[in-house]
Protein backbone atom coordinates (compact mmCIF):
# COMPACT_ATOMS: atom_id res chain seq x y z
CA UNK A 1 0.00 0.00 0.00
CA UNK A 2 1.20 3.14 -0.82
CA UNK A 3 1.88 5.86 1.82
CA UNK A 4 -0.86 8.17 0.03
CA UNK A 5 -3.54 5.68 0.60
CA UNK A 6 -2.33 4.63 4.13
CA UNK A 7 -2.67 8.27 5.23
CA UNK A 8 -5.98 8.23 3.27
CA UNK A 9 -7.32 5.57 5.18
CA UNK A 10 -5.66 6.62 8.55
CA UNK A 11 -7.76 10.01 8.32
CA UNK A 12 -10.51 8.08 7.88
CA UNK A 13 -10.08 5.59 10.61
CA UNK A 14 -9.43 8.71 13.29
CA UNK A 15 -12.87 10.54 11.67
CA UNK A 16 -14.48 7.17 12.31
CA UNK A 17 -13.26 7.31 15.97
CA UNK A 18 -13.69 10.05 16.60
CA UNK A 19 -17.48 10.35 15.42
CA UNK A 20 -18.40 7.29 17.20
CA UNK A 21 -16.76 8.47 20.46
CA UNK A 22 -19.26 11.26 20.04
CA UNK A 23 -22.05 9.39 19.55
CA UNK A 24 -21.11 6.85 22.56
CA UNK A 25 -20.97 9.86 24.46
CA UNK A 26 -24.39 11.01 23.20
CA UNK A 27 -26.12 7.86 23.52
CA UNK A 28 -25.31 7.61 26.83
CA UNK A 29 -26.37 10.95 27.80
CA UNK A 30 -30.24 10.02 26.64
CA UNK A 31 -29.80 6.71 28.51
CA UNK A 32 -29.32 8.75 31.51
CA UNK A 33 -32.15 10.86 30.86
CA UNK A 34 -34.82 8.41 30.87
CA UNK A 35 -36.58 8.48 33.94
CA UNK A 36 -37.64 4.87 35.48
CA UNK A 37 -40.88 5.79 36.61
CA UNK A 38 -44.37 6.01 36.11
CA UNK A 39 -46.93 3.58 35.72
CA UNK A 40 -46.05 0.03 34.83
CA UNK A 41 -46.12 0.56 30.94
CA UNK A 42 -43.89 3.88 31.57
CA UNK A 43 -41.34 1.88 33.30
CA UNK A 44 -41.65 -1.25 30.69
CA UNK A 45 -41.08 1.47 27.92
CA UNK A 46 -38.38 3.43 29.49
CA UNK A 47 -36.62 -0.13 30.33
CA UNK A 48 -37.16 -0.77 26.36
CA UNK A 49 -35.64 2.37 25.52
CA UNK A 50 -32.69 2.30 27.80
CA UNK A 51 -31.61 -1.42 26.27
CA UNK A 52 -31.91 -0.71 22.94
CA UNK A 53 -29.68 2.57 23.51
CA UNK A 54 -27.52 0.15 25.61
CA UNK A 55 -27.31 -2.14 22.63
CA UNK A 56 -26.35 1.20 20.10
CA UNK A 57 -23.53 1.58 22.80
CA UNK A 58 -22.20 -1.92 23.09
CA UNK A 59 -21.70 -1.57 18.82
CA UNK A 60 -20.19 1.43 18.65
CA UNK A 61 -17.77 0.20 21.28
CA UNK A 62 -17.03 -3.01 19.20
CA UNK A 63 -16.54 -0.60 16.43
CA UNK A 64 -14.22 1.78 18.32
CA UNK A 65 -12.24 -1.70 19.31
CA UNK A 66 -11.89 -2.35 15.65
CA UNK A 67 -10.72 0.81 14.59
CA UNK A 68 -8.59 0.99 17.49
CA UNK A 69 -6.98 -2.01 16.67
CA UNK A 70 -6.45 -0.64 12.99
CA UNK A 71 -4.66 2.42 14.09
CA UNK A 72 -2.28 0.53 16.31
CA UNK A 73 -1.38 -1.80 13.28
CA UNK A 74 -1.02 1.13 11.13
CA UNK A 75 1.73 2.36 14.00
CA UNK A 76 3.11 -1.63 13.64
CA UNK A 77 3.20 -1.47 9.90
CA UNK A 78 1.00 -4.35 10.02
CA UNK A 79 -1.82 -2.80 8.50
CA UNK A 80 -3.32 -4.21 5.17
CA UNK A 81 -1.85 -7.18 5.89
CA UNK A 82 -4.37 -10.50 6.29
CA UNK A 83 -4.01 -11.35 10.00
CA UNK A 84 -4.82 -15.39 8.10
CA UNK A 85 -2.32 -15.85 5.64
CA UNK A 86 -0.24 -13.14 5.73
CA UNK A 87 -0.98 -11.71 2.38
CA UNK A 88 -1.56 -7.98 1.65
CA UNK A 89 -5.88 -7.00 1.60
CA UNK A 90 -7.09 -5.81 -1.37
CA UNK A 91 -6.93 -1.96 -1.29
CA UNK A 92 -10.61 -2.25 -2.45
CA UNK A 93 -11.23 -3.50 0.61
CA UNK A 94 -9.76 -1.99 3.06
CA UNK A 95 -11.25 1.58 1.22
CA UNK A 96 -14.94 -0.06 1.64
CA UNK A 97 -13.98 -1.10 5.11
CA UNK A 98 -10.90 0.13 6.86
CA UNK A 99 -10.94 -2.30 9.72
CA UNK A 100 -10.67 -5.18 7.37
CA UNK A 101 -8.69 -7.63 9.14
CA UNK A 102 -8.57 -10.49 6.37
CA UNK A 103 -8.28 -10.27 2.12
CA UNK A 104 -11.40 -11.67 0.67
CA UNK A 105 -10.75 -15.32 0.16
CA UNK A 106 -9.84 -15.73 4.16
CA UNK A 107 -13.33 -14.12 4.98
CA UNK A 108 -15.15 -16.37 3.32
CA UNK A 109 -13.25 -19.61 4.70
CA UNK A 110 -13.46 -18.14 7.89
CA UNK A 111 -17.32 -17.43 8.01
CA UNK A 112 -18.05 -20.80 6.18
CA UNK A 113 -16.21 -22.16 9.55
CA UNK A 114 -13.68 -24.66 7.02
Amino acid sequence: MDAATLEELKDRLLSLKKEISARIKENLQKVNSIQLKGDEGDFSSAVYSRQVIYDLIEKDRVHLREIEESLYDIEKGTYGICKRCGKEIEIERMKAKPTAKYCIECRKIIESGR
